[in-house]
């Protein structure tokens, strides 16, 4: 697929994902959504052709394009000079200024799911989400690190995100730095698994069981 394809297939998701926004914020996800979607005007043959006809394509694309629109604001701002976990703020903090700019689409996104049928697709979006943060923070690890460092932040981001959604931008900040003091202030891995276990949500847990 050349370049023009791949720019007009991306052009068509946005598309697609601006009027499932307004779709979702009001009645939230199911998988009737890609029918609703027709009724609003949408090619079903894009909608199979983009998100080969399932809306867990579609589900997963919202959150790409959260990645997508992350690197974009990162790269137009100075973080490479600052400390480490003072890049990773910053970077949690604009991820969050994303969502809130739909803030009821994201809130019921991700409780959505947080429902145990969807848990396999939580971990997916969760791994690339934290990934992609490390990632702009300028992480380059590949040993033992990287794992620690991606569950590590996927704790202070879903626990960051649970305030979010339930109080306010403020209030999440305040857990970020809450929590990145407390997690800076452990001396061994073994011991910040220690504290995700005990700190962060059942959903996070799991994956260090």
């Amino acid at each position: 697929m050349n370049k023009n394809n791949i720019n007009l297939n991306n052009k068509k998701k946005l598309e697609i994902l601006k009027t499932t926004k307004i779709i979702v914020s009001k009645n939230g996800w199911s998988e009737n959504i890609l029918d609703d979607l027709a009724k609003n005007k949408i090619n079903s043959s894009d909608l199979l052709a983009l998100f080969a006809g399932s809306y867990k394509n579609l589900l997963k694309f919202s959150l790409e394009d959260v990645n997508s629109k992350l690197r974009h604001n990162v790269k137009n701002i100075n973080i490479i000079n600052f400390p480490l976990h003072k890049r990773i703020r910053r970077i949690l903090i604009k991820r969050l200024e994303i969502l809130e700019k739909d803030k009821i689409f994201y809130k019921k996104t991700f409780y959505h799911l947080l429902l145990p049928h969807n848990s396999r697709i939580l971990r997916y979006v969760l791994f690339k989400s934290v990934d992609e943060m490390w990632y702009l923070a300028g992480d380059n690890s590949t040993d033992f690190n990287y794992y620690t460092k991606r569950l590590i932040l996927s704790g202070i981001y879903t626990n960051a995100l649970l305030i979010f959604f339930n109080k306010n931008l403020e209030a999440a900040e305040k857990n970020i730095d809450k929590n990145l003091s407390k997690v800076s202030k452990i001396p061994k891995f073994k011991n910040k698994f220690l504290f995700i276990k005990e700190n962060f949500p059942i959903f996070i847990k799991s994956f260090i069981n």
